[in-house]
């Protein structure tokens, strides 16, 4: 693991949100590989007990190890007889969103090594941070020549196609989804097929009780170098999910702390209006059968030559954005819990 040894920063934060460029520990210059981020990851549990637990999550078809882990004032938590408030965040369902995975590590090492800075939201939400969900299609997308993979790699019988796409592998609106095994939005041969999708599903059957978020972090919509924050539906345009004057209220609220912390703009609206309709997702899937109260997609402005391959230079400005709007959505969670 590299760490830049950075001088001291004084720097002042507002009131109601804390500064989302905060001093920065790691060097997010480049794309980090699978092996770095568990490392990472592992050295954290090891070196906060008391806020952080590793969990292994699942195992893939080639045999790796989803990693998760879990944020949260432990003795906070016990004292509140272990029910509080849950937040949880995905990166990386697709391979090739390295972007997300970046945003994600970020999220984990703000909230842990910068507990000082962002005491209250350790203290007052249970957070699970997932920051690579597809670990076999992210290493493989890392080899020469693979650059553009946005599935698992699971060997499918009949075909010398390889990999289902996480993101339409939900069990919502499954049958809508491509049955094209060689396609990049296959949604597997039946749904839930996948590790991944597995996992969640259940994760969010276990915690539909406490479980107040779910955020999935993605690369940016094609041709949209305007980030995005995303509500449900992606389904369907014209659907319309419960409660959703708030959910759009906080997604405006997200992308106004953004601008302001950091002066980008990122569009909102429901996901099949920004990006297109797409079935078999994660947040259809929470916001529909787990009734999970706030679910969303936020997309990272696009880059590169192709949308979702983000220039290394802009690593590091495009992860503040994502934490300032991770953390607008962190204190609505606790100063307004049902109403905004």
């Amino acid at each position: 693991m590299k760490l830049l040894l950075l001088t001291s920063i004084l720097f002042l934060c507002g009131i109601q949100l804390s500064c989302a460029k905060s001093l920065r520990t790691l060097d997010f210059s480049y794309y980090w590989s699978l092996d770095e981020i568990n490392e990472y990851i592992h050295d954290l549990g090891q070196r906060f007990p008391e806020i952080t637990e590793v969990e292994e999550m699942g195992i893939t078809d080639e045999n790796r190890t989803i990693f998760g882990i879990r944020i949260v004032n432990n003795q906070n938590l016990a004292e509140r007889n272990f029910s509080m408030p849950i937040l949880m965040i995905t990166g990386g369902a697709s391979a090739r969103d390295w972007i997300s995975v970046m945003a994600a590590i970020n999220i984990i090492h703000e909230l842990v090594e910068h507990y000082n800075e962002f005491q209250i939201l350790v203290d007052y939400l249970e957070w699970f941070v997932i920051p690579c969900l597809n670990p076999d299609g992210f290493v493989f997308s890392q080899t020469e020549g693979n650059r553009e993979w946005v599935k698992t790699r699971k060997v499918l019988q009949g075909t010398d196609c390889i990999g289902v796409n996480i993101e339409r592998n939900f069990n919502i609106y499954w049958d809508s989804g491509s049955d094209d095994p060689c396609s990049d939005e296959y949604r597997g041969p039946v749904q839930t097929s996948e590790e991944a999708t597995r996992l969640l599903e259940f994760f969010f059957y276990y915690t539909s009780r406490v479980q107040e978020s779910y955020i999935s972090i993605q690369a940016g919509i094609p041709n949209s170098f305007n980030g995005n924050v995303a509500y449900p539906f992606a389904h369907s345009s014209e659907a319309i999910p419960d409660n959703w004057e708030r959910k759009r209220n906080i997604a405006n609220d997200m992308s106004a702390s953004i601008n302001r912390l950091t002066g980008a703009r990122y569009r909102t609206g429901s996901a099949a209006n920004l990006a297109g309709q797409a079935s078999g997702t994660s947040t259809d899937y929470a916001t529909t059968v787990t009734e999970t109260p706030l679910a969303f997609t936020v997309f990272a402005p696009a880059g590169g030559r192709f949308g979702y391959d983000v220039e290394e230079w802009r690593i590091n400005p495009i992860v503040d954005q994502i934490f300032a709007a991770i953390e607008d959505l962190a204190r609505h969670l606790i100063f307004s819990p049902t109403n905004d």
